[in-house]
């Protein structure tokens, strides 16, 4: 009964760390797609990609007729080394301009392979999608519009989900199909005529340039930002930016006395997916987010005027504007030298969203001061260096010396009981120093982000709204934690044990909390951590869990040895009270001497890693 209670105190920890970190619960099943959306149901923060898909839906006809002839529709992989495991196919009605008319699907497919894959009835007429994880690089169907009186031009489009789950693109479309009954599609270029693509050699020469990535080719820059003085007190501006693919979609300009995204001058391109229409506002940005004030549209006033040409648009999945900023209208710009930010997101009718506080999705900003009066030529963008600072402490703190000083406590107290140090057993002198440096690192990396974000953070959406609250309760714990145990009466007082408990409860659940929350902070995008630095820690926790386990098991299969020596030593202490005995060595201690060690250098090569990829990215 003693072994199996001391074998529940000891994995008690364990077992709340698989339940509050969610890497280590079972993975998602991915659900393809909702109907009209075609989005993923699940696993929730998967965002789709914005690069061009190495996958494409083909479509060999470029006419049918409804009640007629069946068309034969492939997904297909352009390089044969990339598959995909699942995806959703579906035909839509589209409008005279080559536009989506309407979500819902027509037709009906049939499979021309033989790979098991379902028709979904509640998508309008018909859908497909698959309900296998088979590696797919070819799938064949045959799609026929059964319906006479159904009639319109059509494209097929699909959502694909590349093989590992993580990596998709939505709503890929094939080129239109037209209904022979219809008068022909009219989408000829010189319809509306099209941006040119913002010119990159002249970057440094003839206007000034910030690009993300450093030195991209304009459709390959996540974001691009020109400059260029014009006749009179005037700039012409072009914007672009990056996208998902959805329509409604924004790329923002700010002009900066710092790198912080707030109370600064703000241009904004918005493409309006409903009015078809792409617009520039102009106002000041609030708080961290993209809401601006005094929007304006360039119709209504003389602050912004276009130049030839359309003002902006959005082709494909890039959203790009060029217009012409008079200098006098807007206070405030341009004003000696100044941050450039740029930030991108959602919108809605027109108006910007919020932008989001992960990876990819926070504004970037020029890492010096730049003026718009110079052709500077930028590609690098600022970093945070005080989160960068909380992130490299929280790290040390929590996977170095927390993880060294529980095993100390946990699992080798009764190791070298002969020896001390300044009167110290072993153990305890490890585990109150690593605790010592814990507590100093959580303290000094609460008062750095404290300072960076100038008080409470706050996130709109989990899980980063979590990390706040989980770093203040967390800070709490490893504050009562030493408090507790510098009040801890005599190890024969009737209250000690209760006292070790509390002691080790705040422990626990300060570690417990401390994990998935390392996780969290290592997703903000301030943070710029690495994706595979998160594979690593994750990989670590994993095998510090591991190593966890080995010691418990090997604690309990040499529990009764080790009480036989300890019982044997208490009889001779007991016949012998004027002779110093010593006690007996722990059986298996040259296993769990090993294991420290390599616990030890696989702790210090981890935490060497973290260190230069947090600091270096």
């Amino acid at each position: 009964m003693r072994t199996v209670k001391m074998v529940h105190h000891h994995l008690f920890p364990l077992v709340l760390i698989l339940l509050w970190n969610p890497v280590y619960s079972a993975p998602e099943q991915i659900d393809c797609c909702v109907c009209g959306s075609l989005e993923l149901r699940s696993p929730k923060g998967l965002q789709p990609n914005i690069y061009p898909s190495p996958f494409q839906v083909l479509v060999k006809e470029k006419q049918y007729a409804p009640g007629g002839l069946s068309i034969n529709v492939n997904i297909t992989s352009l390089d044969n080394t990339r598959t995909f495991v699942h995806f959703m196919l579906q035909a839509v009605f589209i409008k005279q301009d080559g536009s989506i008319s309407s979500d819902d699907s027509v037709g009906e497919f049939i499979n021309l392979d033989e790979d098991k894959y379902t028709t979904v009835k509640d998508c309008g007429t018909s859908a497909v999608k698959s309900v296998d994880r088979l590696k797919k690089s070819l799938i064949r169907f045959s799609w026929k519009n059964g319906d006479v009186k159904n009639k319109g031009h059509i494209k097929f489009r699909a959502t694909i989900v590349e093989d590992g789950g993580t990596n998709y693109w939505v709503r890929e479309l094939s080129h239109p199909v037209e209904d022979v009954n219809l008068p022909p599609l009219d989408m000829r270029p010189n319809k509306q005529p099209l941006i040119p693509v913002i010119n990159t050699e002249e970057c440094g020469r003839v206007k000034g340039c910030y690009r993300v990535p450093e030195g991209c080719w304009e459709p390959y820059c996540d974001y691009i930002a020109t400059w260029r003085k014009t006749a009179g007190n005037s700039y012409e501006i072009e914007l672009g930016a990056m996208t998902d693919g959805v329509t409604d979609r924004y790329v923002a300009m700010a002009i900066s006395d710092d790198i912080r995204w707030g109370d600064d001058v703000v241009l904004q391109c918005v493409h309006n997916g409903t009015s078809k229409e792409t617009q520039v506002n102009v106002g000041r940005s609030v708080d961290d987010h993209s809401t601006v004030l005094e929007e304006q549209r360039v119709q209504d006033n003389a602050i912004i005027g276009p130049t030839e040409g359309p003002l902006g648009q959005i082709w494909g999945k890039r959203l790009r504007c060029r217009f012409i900023v008079s200098t006098g209208a807007i206070p405030g710009f341009p004003e000696g030298d100044k941050h450039i930010l740029m930030s991108r997101g959602g919108a809605s009718n027109g108006v910007s969203q919020r932008h989001g506080h992960g990876v990819g999705e926070i504004p970037v900003a020029t890492p010096d001061q730049v003026s718009l009066q110079e052709n500077h030529n930028v590609g690098d963008f600022a970093r945070f260096s005080l989160v960068k600072a909380h992130g490299i402490l929280m790290i040390l703190a929590w996977a170095f010396f927390g993880t060294t000083g529980l095993l100390w406590t946990k699992y080798y107290k009764t190791m070298w009981p002969n020896k001390r140090f300044y009167g110290e057993r072993y153990w305890f002198v490890a585990h109150f120093n690593c605790m010592v440096m814990l507590v100093l690192l959580v303290v000094i990396a609460f008062i750095i982000i404290f300072v960076e974000v100038g008080g409470y953070s706050r996130a709109d959406y989990l899980p980063y709204e979590a990390h706040p609250i989980l770093g203040i309760i967390i800070f709490c714990c490893i504050l009562l934690n030493p408090i507790i145990a510098l009040l801890r009466p005599a190890e024969d007082h009737k209250c000690r044990p209760v006292v070790n408990w509390i002691h080790w409860f705040f422990g626990t659940v300060g570690w417990c909390l401390a994990i998935p929350n390392m996780f969290i902070g290592m997703d903000f995008g301030k943070a710029m951590v690495p994706w595979w630095a998160t594979w690593i820690l994750c990989i670590y926790i994993l095998y510090h869990i591991i190593v966890e386990i080995t010691l418990e098991v090997h604690q309990c299969c040499t529990h009764k040895k080790n009480k036989e020596r300890r019982k044997k030593y208490e009889f001779q202490k007991r016949d012998n009270p004027k002779v110093r005995i010593p006690e007996p060595e722990p059986a298996g201690r040259v296993f769990k001497r090993n294991m420290l060690f390599v616990h030890f250098i696989i702790t210090c090569i981890v935490n060497l890693i973290m260190l230069i990829a947090i600091a270096a990215s």
